[in-house]
């Protein structure tokens, strides 16, 4: 097991690295650059703004230089709110999007799973085809068009709750952004578990168990250990979800999180926001995978004696 969480550990810094090169590639070879405006700025004062921000140096040093930034946890001065650093900026905006995301992710893994069940007893009942709708429903139903009905819905015709905005976290603010981030999780979690579960329980195992007369909260107790598996599987992929979707509910909703902030550098070529961005969402998707993948190996371990045997 030890030896399974070094090598996934080793895999996982290698693979930031490639995702932080990419990035900043990218981010230089973008059209433009962060002091162009529509009002051109004096020759002397732009050619002194890239020597302060060392853009003046080859493509290579900069990346070097910013690697070694990186290392010191400096993620480097915002162009844009030129009295914050990226630091600071992400200090204020970090726990905001995390808290949207732990709570969408809570949200899919209760109502995904539980729905996921329910299919599963249904098998080919009213119920099933009621799963089945309502998760193809929300895999089909992107946020860009799931947040705009919902505040046009619940906010605008209900009045019921606010349609924009963060109010210190007040939980009526948190309900829609969390609602249009959580919909196509459980869709997905739903179908996994009613797909897997149905699975399990027509294995012959679990026939045998009937046939001893257990109760059904028992056969079920015992077909959900296996079939947890593959949901938990899916986490890293809902997490990567989750966290890429925010750019879009944040920015929709008026939210300061992480995405409204992505999108502000985006917009004006800040590159170390932007990059800070991405270092930080890649990083969090990359800790999450690894969380999941050592939890399923300890919940199985022939993942980690499969992995010693290759």
């Amino acid at each position: 097991m030890l030896r399974h969480a070094f090598l996934r550990v080793c895999a996982a810094v290698p693979t930031l690295l490639i995702i932080i090169a990419l990035a900043f590639l990218l981010m230089r070879l973008a059209p433009g650059g962060p002091f162009d405006s529509e009002r051109a700025l004096d020759p002397d004062i732009a050619r002194n703004l890239r020597r302060i921000y060392r853009l003046d140096l080859p493509l290579i040093q900069q990346f070097w230089v910013y690697l070694q930034s990186l290392m010191r946890g400096d993620l480097g001065p915002s162009f844009h709110w030129r009295d914050f650093s990226v630091n600071e900026l992400f200090a204020h905006a970090l726990p905001i999007s995390m808290r949207l995301g732990g709570e969408a992710m809570l949200l899919a893994l209760i109502v995904g799973g539980v729905l996921g069940i329910a299919g599963a007893a249904s098998r080919r009942g009213p119920g099933a085809w009621a799963v089945d709708g309502a998760a193809l429903l929300g895999v089909v139903l992107p946020p860009l068009v799931v947040a705009p009905l919902l505040q046009l819905g619940f906010g605008l015709s209900l009045h019921a709750l606010p349609v924009g905005g963060w109010n210190d976290g007040a939980w009526p603010n948190q309900i829609l952004p969390v609602a249009t981030l959580a919909l196509p999780q459980i869709a997905v979690v739903a179908r996994l578990m009613q797909a897997v579960l149905r699975d399990v329980l027509a294995e012959p195992h679990i026939r045998t168990l009937r046939a001893f007369g257990l109760p059904a909260r028992h056969i079920y107790a015992h077909a959900l250990r296996a079939a947890i598996l593959p949901v938990l599987s899916y986490l890293g992929l809902a997490a990567a979800n989750i966290l890429t979707g925010s750019v879009i509910v944040e920015t929709i909703f008026g939210i300061p999180g992480m995405g409204r902030y992505f999108v502000d550098g985006a917009l004006g070529r800040d590159y170390p926001l932007v990059m800070g961005t991405v270092v930080v969402v890649a990083a969090l998707v990359i800790l999450f995978n690894l969380i999941v993948d050592l939890t399923h190996a300890w919940l199985d371990p022939r993942l980690a004696d499969h992995g010693r045997v290759q």
